[in-house]
């Protein structure tokens, strides 16, 4: 559904990720479900909700793997994100 829409193809992965605020603070983990060069979709590892924008750390172990984040939906525990370069 909407795949056709969609600029890049997506990646199956199941990887976990943190996400933070510019300032650094830990907004919580999530886990990394698919991702593109343009996106990826997330399931929230708690009981919280994700600001408009935000940091991806996708490496637990290096922490210079981030993306900077817009949200571009949610629905219940998963949320979609476009990367901003």
């Amino acid at each position: 559904m909407g795949a056709e829409l969609r600029k890049a193809a997506r990646r199956r992965v199941s990887q976990p990720a943190l996400m933070v605020r510019d300032d650094g603070s830990i907004i919580g983990p999530c886990t990394l479900l698919d991702i593109s060069s343009g996106g990826a979709r997330l399931k929230l590892g708690g009981d919280f909700a994700a600001p408009a924008e935000l940091t991806l750390l996708l490496s637990k172990f290096n922490s210079s793997i981030r993306r900077q984040c817009t949200i571009a939906w949610e629905h219940e525990k998963h949320v979609g994100v476009r990367f901003r370069t």
